[in-house]
């Protein structure tokens, strides 16, 4: 391998992923925007999620400003084969239903911490029910299947994120520092739009830094379980289902959790993010320390 070679390809991917994407973000920013400041999706906000695809775009021009080449399956390919064969079924199965599993424990993780938070009579939840609550008990469900089908801005980000930039920096570090530096620039990247409110809005502890934090946080952790299904499965799109799942947010208890009823501490919106997504980063702890998640990915690449 050469090192001088897979930095400098690594280099301009970063490049080309953050100066496409921030030109959109900055734009938005600049224009006076805030993320749903009235709780609702602007015509706006969803231009600004053209950047999710940013990613991808900049992993074809440097792959054809280098000349690697677009190999759809194979050794320093795209992945974007699909194979089912040695169990690897198995990490697309897991990734439609581990998101479910993770929130819910999340969501229960919080009731636990505050159990004054549930409320059977929430306005919205009647709302949404309208007295079937029957949708209530299947939205993880929906969540799950329009994630599948719906995935073109997490395929937009995997397609970058997993497919590109993770291959080089493994061959370059190895797997466990890969996963951290390259976790920790995919938080970065989400800065602007952290900064303009979303995930946490703008009137948390910290702000924004501690946003910043934790947004980086989630995205090591998270960054982790979706390397893991990739290179499990030899491909990006359990990675981009997983994605895809995770951002519908499936989960029943969430409609029995009344956030205004979360008092003190517990109430700041970073507390809350991190005490939701704890299940899901000790998942991805557990990966990371995992011995065999650092030997079977190192199959695929010549690892520093």
């Amino acid at each position: 391998m050469d090192r001088k070679t897979e930095t400098k390809r690594l280099m301009l991917y970063l490049a080309f992923a953050f100066g496409l994407t921030w030109v959109i973000f900055f734009a938005y920013i600049l224009s006076g925007n805030i993320w749903a400041a009235d709780g609702e999706i602007s015509a706006m906000d969803q231009f600004v999620c053209l950047g999710m695809l940013c990613p991808a775009l900049a992993a074809l021009l440097t792959r054809y400003v280098t000349r690697e080449g677009f190999a759809v399956t194979g050794k320093d390919s795209m992945l974007l084969g699909i194979s089912f064969k040695d169990k690897k079924w198995v990490y697309f199965v897991l990734a439609m239903f581990l998101p479910w599993l993770y929130f819910e424990l999340g969501n229960a993780l919080t009731l636990i911490i505050s159990p004054n938070a549930f409320d059977i009579n929430k306005p919205e939840l009647l709302e949404l029910a309208d007295n079937e609550w029957a949708i209530i008990y299947i939205q993880p469900i929906v969540a799950i299947v329009s994630g599948v089908i719906a995935s073109f801005a997490a395929f937009g980000e995997e397609a970058g994120w997993r497919g590109y930039m993770m291959p080089k920096m493994i061959k370059l570090w190895g797997v466990k520092k890969a996963v951290i530096i390259g976790g920790i620039l995919w938080g970065i990247w989400h800065w602007p739009l952290t900064y303009v409110g979303h995930n946490f809005g703008i009137g948390y502890f910290g702000y924004p830094f501690t946003g910043f934090v934790s947004i980086c946080l989630m995205c090591v952790f998270m960054g982790i379980i979706l390397t893991f299904v990739t290179y499990k499965s030899g491909s990006i799109w359990p990675a981009t289902i997983l994605h895809a799942v995770n951002n519908g947010s499936p989960s029943i208890l969430q409609y029995f959790i009344n956030y205004e009823k979360v008092d003190g501490w517990r109430s700041d919106r970073v507390v809350s993010f991190l005490i939701y997504l704890l299940p899901m980063m000790v998942i991805g702890g557990f990966l990371l320390v995992k011995g065999d998640m650092d030997n079977e990915i190192k199959e695929h690449f010549d690892c520093g």
